[in-house]
């Protein structure tokens, strides 16, 4: 239940082998690839390998070569024996194969196109059946001009009218709507009589002029025309196929290689090449160094360099929980990755998280709900928030034991607010009949539940900042040693004095216990200051540069003496001091009194279900089941809902704020996305 382990890795081999260890690095699933290093500053002749729009080109220019040919492409094709590694290696290699086919993809266009031209002129024939004359006499007349074509029925009898008109029409094939016919006028009326016949919805069939005697004689012709075009067709096709036999494994094996090398693009521009051999580094879980050794060793000619993470290297975070808490991940994500050094928060998110909610909707009826909702949507769905909800049910109905609470109802499990060796303790001489009697009780548990959590993530913050090395936050912080032991110590005398009646606050215990850390975080910026110059480094520089606020930053920077700063005066920095310590003590009782929403909750709870109570006495029978059934449903879905967002916030604001250190990368396993446009 921490950030996992991982370790530094360092690949370099041979150039020609780039590709086969990336597809490694991809199959191994654990390998966070890093950024190229910058060589500009440096006598290296280094390189980067970015080439994605050369390969896309190519892939483009395969896949329209394969389609001619006819030869279906493999992108899985195992490409070992093609030694072709930069792109004019692929460009020579399609070049060949153009040559070779040169001419024939065209002459292949071309046939198909006198073709179908052919077989549309063979068709319309078809309708002039019965043409005795010459088509080529009649086409090559000088003064007359012929239109073949078809017209509607209904506008053949509307000829009558324009008997006048110069032109002469003849009926061939009669079908359902339309005549195959022909019309003939002369040169100088033409433009008229197309006119006139294009008004009547006259359809033309351009005939060409090469067409010879009858229609039959015409039709068998281009039949015979035809199948000449179609053995033609048939020895280029042939040629195609032999060039595809000869060609086809081959092709497909560059495209696959093309792909593979298109698809590792992202990962080849972090690849650094200099003197024939390439070079990149990442990082992998430190369980894993065996296996992916291994498997990037069995490519050969490559080296793999495996070493520990030191506290200076800015590692990929991975998250590492179990079962119970593995789902609450998501919230820690939402909030920001823990950086490589600091502390995973999710056990401390998901026990506070169901700790919280149970104690804000304790019911044991709809707690069972709930969670059944939650393994159902669990099953059916992936949604990340499906095994929280089944997980905060539990929570919830745990607490509804505790609370007495079925589906609202109160008097079948006895709550244990009821039982006097708990209502003695809080001052009750009876037991309360109910919530509402008992609620001085629960707001008290609620704070002292909310002291408790903010002791804790004050010790967790105090941890996490030593360990990284952050003097200041670890103890002059608000949440560091001097304020814990100020709220500690204050919590501890007000408790004592108020709920116990002993007095411990004494002259002795406030200055040393209550002033002093208040002294000391008054004085922090000269105490800092004071370490800087004996040498110890009050905040580590570079690693955790990205967690120190603004502020604070500012402040180390006048303490190194930076120009363009300021001294400040005397006043100034007694007038701040006093504001931050206002500000510090402001949040520490908003904090705390922010813990009372969960008293506020479990009076609400109770008064919604007393509610739906009331109102279901009003009615007799199944209505009044109804009633009961409707508020169940809605208090389960709208206060449940409600009291998962007060939780996160209180997750959020009053315990992340106090020792989240965050800024970390998360880890990414590298993969190639085979998926091509082309």
């Amino acid at each position: 239940m921490a950030i996992e382990k991982v370790s530094l890795v360092y690949i370099e081999g041979s150039l020609r082998k780039v590709n086969k260890t990336l597809k490694k690095c991809c199959e191994s699933g654990c390998f966070h690839m890093n950024p190229p290093p910058d060589t500009s500053g440096t006598e290296l002749a280094a390189r980067n390998l970015k080439d994605k729009g050369l390969y896309e080109r190519m892939i483009k220019r395969a896949k329209a070569l394969a389609d001619n040919l006819g030869v279906k492409l493999d992108e899985n094709a195992a490409f070992d024996d093609i030694d072709y590694n930069v792109g004019s290696d692929f460009k020579r290699y399609l070049d060949e194969i153009d040559r070779q086919q040169a001419g024939l993809y065209e002459q292949q266009a071309q046939i198909n196109s006198e073709i179908r031209s052919k077989g549309a002129i063979y068709h319309n024939l078809l309708g002039f059946s019965g043409f005795d004359a010459d088509f080529a006499e009649l086409l090559a007349c000088k003064y007359l001009k012929p239109r073949f074509g078809r017209i509607p029925n209904g506008s053949i009898r509307k000829l009558d009218f324009y008997s006048e008109k110069t032109f002469f029409f003849y009926q061939f094939e009669k079908k359902e709507n339309y005549t195959w016919c022909l019309y003939i006028t002369t040169s100088a009326e033409v433009n008229n009589i197309d006119f006139l016949f294009g008004s009547l919805g006259f359809e033309r069939s351009a005939l060409p002029d090469y067409l010879k005697g009858s229609t039959e004689e015409a039709a068998r012709k281009l039949l015979s025309d035809m199948d000449d075009d179609l053995v033609k067709l048939g020895e280029v096709e042939e040629k195609l196929k032999e060039i595809a036999d000869r060609e086809g494994e081959k092709l497909s094996k560059v495209y696959a290689k093309l792909i593979s090398l298109n698809s590792s693009y992202e990962l080849r521009a972090n690849v650094t090449v200099f003197d024939n051999s390439f070079h990149f580094s990442g990082y992998i879980p430190s369980k894993e160094a065996k296996r992916f050794t291994e498997m990037i060793n069995s490519v050969g000619d490559v080296t793999v360099n495996i070493r520990d993470v030191t506290s200076d290297d800015k590692a990929p975070v991975r998250l590492k929980n179990n079962w119970l808490f593995r789902p609450f991940e998501m919230f820690v994500k939402m909030y920001g990755l823990p950086a490589a050094n600091g502390m995973d928060p999710t056990p401390l998110v998901a026990i506070t998280y169901m700790l919280l909610y149970g104690m804000m909707f304790g019911d044991l009826g709809q707690g069972l709900c709930i969670m059944l909702i939650g393994i159902i949507l669990t099953k059916v769905t992936k949604a990340g928030l499906a095994p929280i909800i089944a997980r905060i049910g539990v929570s919830s109905a745990l607490f509804g034991v505790l609370y007495g609470s079925v589906f609202g109802n109160e008097e079948i499990i006895q709550p244990f607010f009821r039982f006097p060796q708990i209502y003695e303790l809080f001052g009750y001489t009876e037991p309360p009949h109910d919530v509402f009697k008992a609620s001085n009780m629960f707001l008290i548990l609620a704070l002292i539940v909310g002291i408790c959590l903010i002791l804790a993530t004050m010790i967790v913050n105090i941890v996490v900042s030593l360990r990284m090395g952050d003097l200041d936050a670890g103890i002059f912080g608000a949440s560091g040693i001097c304020g814990f032991v100020f709220y500690a110590s204050l919590i501890a005398g007000l408790g004592c004095s108020i709920a116990l009646g002993i007095q411990i606050m004494t002259p002795v215990y406030i200055i040393c216990l209550i002033v002093l850390p208040l002294a000391l975080i008054f004085f922090k910026e000269p105490l800092l200051h004071a370490m800087e110059s004996r040498g110890i480094k009050p905040v580590k520089a570079a690693k955790n540069a990205g967690n120190i606020d603004t502020g604070l930053k500012a402040k180390l920077a006048k303490m190194q003496g930076g120009k363009g700063t300021e001294k400040k005066s005397v006043g100034m920095f007694i007038i701040e001091g006093f504001i931050d310590l206002f500000e510090i003590c402001l949040t520490y009782l908003s904090n705390t009194m922010s813990y009372l929403r969960i008293g506020g909750f479990v009076l609400s709870h109770a008064g919604l279900m007393l509610v739906f109570s009331i109102i279901s006495e009003m009615f007799d029978g199944a209505g009044s089941v109804v009633v009961l059934i409707f508020g169940n449903i809605f208090v389960t879905g709208f206060e449940g809902f409600i009291v998962g967002i007060q939780v996160l916030r209180l997750e959020f604001y009053e315990l992340f704020s106090r020792f989240f250190k965050g800024g970390g990368i998360p880890f990414k396993s590298v993969s190639i996305n085979t998926k091509v446009q082309v």
